[in-house]
């Protein structure tokens, strides 16, 4: 296609592992997660409320098959089931099933019943929403996850998971749970997690089994509810999110959810999150250095973002939407930016090549302007006015 405009990438999920090989954060999202450093509480789960709800479109019920490419699809085109080691295909959807391996179909790991089985924006939420095999997702039915370590039985050969009573310390008496295998517990205790913040203040997810986990009946996070989860919620989750670090899946899943249905969940990005909300860290602020540490933030990008402040309130009406660039000759132009935009120009390496604020509409800029004469290669280009942050990648 050569250096023509086709090759603009005008996408809102740039700097991607060539910018930051360990967390694959964006970097406007970097901003987001660095402005809640000195946050605690009910302040910062408002401000992660707030960071979650930023870009999201509800895909639709139909629409998740097509969004299963981008979130749960190998390289050779299977479907990544946590339930089963089945290979499935987008053409494998279930009808009847008698075995597991028949067909997968798309599993409320928080179940419908526990919100009322309403097709709210839960219904088709990615971070909750995955592709599993039938049968085991209909022996799992509505029952809470947890631990049966010491029994427990589901069909053999390719199915993951057991079912039994729960054997967690402390809480033996929640009665029936379904454990996933170790190598998704983290998977799914941050889609929980995730599915809280989103939504926890709207839908209330204690009906049923559900209350064994969740304590929103209210439909308030507070830190009297646990922000939402029991006793046994924060035991379990906190488990599982410590002793199932995030995975190259789980990156490449957050990652298909914001091409898709344009949010990512914080807790894949920075679980030491849930730490200060439910964990080791709670009523602590959050400390910069562990958003470092955790990978979600790298110094070297925020220290070029400098005094960006990205979590805008939910309402907000984008100005930078509008921003289009053209190529002209050998130069490229950014029109409609509203006067104040700052503009920041990356390599694929993550080197800052040039910054500027512009009072202007139209900023015109080169390859050789900016310092960089490599012929091939990607152009990362963050705007910021405010609050607002926006990228833009440009293959060269």
């Amino acid at each position: 296609m050569g250096n023509t405009i086709r090759r603009l990438l005008i996408i809102s999920l740039a700097l991607t592992s060539v910018f930051m090989a360990s967390a694959q954060v964006p970097a406007d999202y970097q901003a987001r997660y660095a402005n809640l450093t000195g946050k605690s509480g009910a302040t910062l789960v408002s401000e992660l409320e707030s960071i979650v709800a930023i870009g999201y479109d509800n895909v639709g019920y139909d629409g998740l098959y097509e969004a299963y490419r981008q979130t749960d699809m190998d390289e050779n085109g299977y479907l990544l089931d946590m339930y089963s080691t089945c290979q499935f295909t987008l053409n494998n959807k279930c009808g009847n099933y008698n075995s597991v391996c028949d067909c997968f179909n798309r599993e409320h790991s928080l179940p419908k019943s526990w919100w009322g089985g309403g097709k709210n924006s839960c219904y088709s939420d990615l971070f909750h929403l995955v592709p599993t095999d039938g049968k085991v997702n209909n022996q799992r039915a509505a029952h809470p996850f947890g631990e049966c370590a010491n029994g427990g039985s589901l069909p053999g050969g390719h199915a993951l998971g057991r079912l039994g009573s729960s054997t967690l310390a402390g809480y033996t008496n929640i009665g029936t749970v379904f454990e996933p295998a170790d190598q998704y517990k983290g998977d799914f205790a941050r889609g929980y997690l995730g599915m809280l913040i989103h939504f926890g203040n709207s839908v209330a997810f204690t009906s049923a089994e559900g209350s064994k986990t969740f304590s929103n009946s209210g439909r308030t996070l507070t830190a009297a509810n646990h922000f939402g989860l029991t006793a046994y919620g924060v035991a379990l989750l906190m488990k599982w999110n410590r002793q199932d670090p995030v995975s190259p899946k789980e990156v490449k899943r957050n990652t298909g959810m914001q091409a898709t249905q344009g949010n990512r969940n914080p807790f894949i990005d920075c679980p030491i999150l849930a730490e200060y909300i439910w964990g080791d860290k709670v009523g602590e602020s959050v400390l910069y250095q562990d958003l470092v540490n955790c990978g979600c933030i790298s110094d070297s990008t925020y220290s070029a973002i400098g005094d960006v402040v990205a979590a805008e309130p939910t309402d907000y009406v984008s100005r930078l939407a509008s921003v289009s660039l053209s190529r002209e000759s050998n130069s490229y132009e950014l029109t409609c930016l509203p006067p104040g935009t700052r503009i920041l120009f990356f390599s694929a390496q993550g080197q800052l090549l040039h910054s500027t604020r512009t009072e202007l509409q139209s900023y015109t800029f080169s390859r050789e302007s900016l310092g960089e004469s490599s012929p091939n290669g990607l152009l990362l280009i963050l705007l910021a006015i405010d609050s607002e942050t926006r990228t833009i990648k440009l293959a060269l």
